[in-house]
């Protein structure tokens, strides 16, 4: 073959740029081409909203204001939660572990009393939290103009404080591993992420009146079951937006101490923004597919 049609490789010249002879610029092409590859249905990376919610909470009185209440109070319970269980369930669980009291039940111990005090928290702050993400949600997108009055409806109390979150088991099985610090939430993350984008995102579906059926077309392509998803390896795949979404949020608020405080509020607002941008871009693309109004009715 004419070596002259060969692909370059990375040992030869590098051609110079059309613009401004800069050789980075063809070597990042070259090595990093994944990056560029990712097509965001509704023209932003959704990993961006969780990250963007926080500097959009901070900006606003309205909204801070929710978050700094709800924090303090989950704090709070937080702190005098693992001081009683130090207190009380440490020694007795190191005992249990090693009549010895081997340095390593200890830990072990520690790690226990970490995860029970997460989990007692997490149950305690479920109510106070789910009526705040509400309020986050609908404020955010009259701030931005995009909630309709007349058309959208809050998400209604029964589904607010739903305990039943989609996926529930596999996210039961897979909570232990946030023990570990980052690694652990990353990995957590990146197993439940579409399912938890779809749980944020459910305020707005509901607002829209969007019925379960398109709701499964609009996060994994196709009308499947939670369970028949699982299996799907589109459900976990790293260009699915919801999950892309979903990832950062689970990943935040997997963070220690601050994560399952703040960032489930900041969350709120993230899907809020995500919610205002799909309304801008003229609606859900399930709903474009179906040639259906973005006010679905179910």
């Amino acid at each position: 073959p004419d070596s002259s049609k060969a692909s370059p490789s990375l040992s030869s010249p590098l051609p110079l740029d059309s613009i401004g002879g800069n050789r980075t610029t063809s070597l990042k092409a070259r090595i990093m081409p994944s990056i560029i590859t990712f097509s965001h249905t509704y023209g932003h990376d959704p990993i961006r909203y969780p990250v963007k919610a926080l500097a959009y909470t901070l900006a606003r009185p309205a909204l801070w204001r929710i978050v700094f209440r709800v924090a303090c109070v989950g704090c709070t319970l937080a702190i005098i939660i693992l001081v009683v269980l130090l207190a009380v369930a440490l020694k007795p669980q190191a005992e249990l572990i090693s009549p010895n009291l081997e340095w390593w039940a200890w830990l072990i111990a520690v790690f226990l009393v970490l995860f029970e005090s997460a989990i007692c928290a997490g149950l305690l702050m479920i109510v106070s939290q789910s009526k705040a993400q509400t309020k986050l949600f609908v404020a955010t997108m009259r701030m931005e103009g995009q909630w309709r009055e007349n058309e959208m409806v809050v998400q209604s109390i029964a589904k607010d404080l739903n305990l039943i979150k989609k996926a529930f088991l596999v996210r039961m099985v897979t909570f232990p591993i946030q023990i570990i610090p980052f690694v652990g939430g990353a990995i957590y993350s990146a197993i439940n992420a579409t399912f938890t984008g779809w749980d944020y995102m459910d305020r707005y579906f509901d607002a829209i009146k969007l019925p379960s059926r398109l709701q499964r077309m609009e996060v994994f392509g196709a009308d499947k079951s939670d369970c028949s998803a699982l299996c799907y390896s589109s459900t976990y795949d790293a260009d699915n937006t919801y999950s892309r979404f979903g990832f950062m949020c689970g990943f935040l608020e997997s963070l220690p101490i601050v994560g399952f405080v703040v960032f489930p509020l900041t969350n709120a607002v993230a899907a809020a923004l995500f919610a205002c941008d799909i309304e801008k871009g003229g609606g859900l693309v399930c709903l474009r597919a179906n040639g259906e109004s973005s006010s679905a009715q179910s």
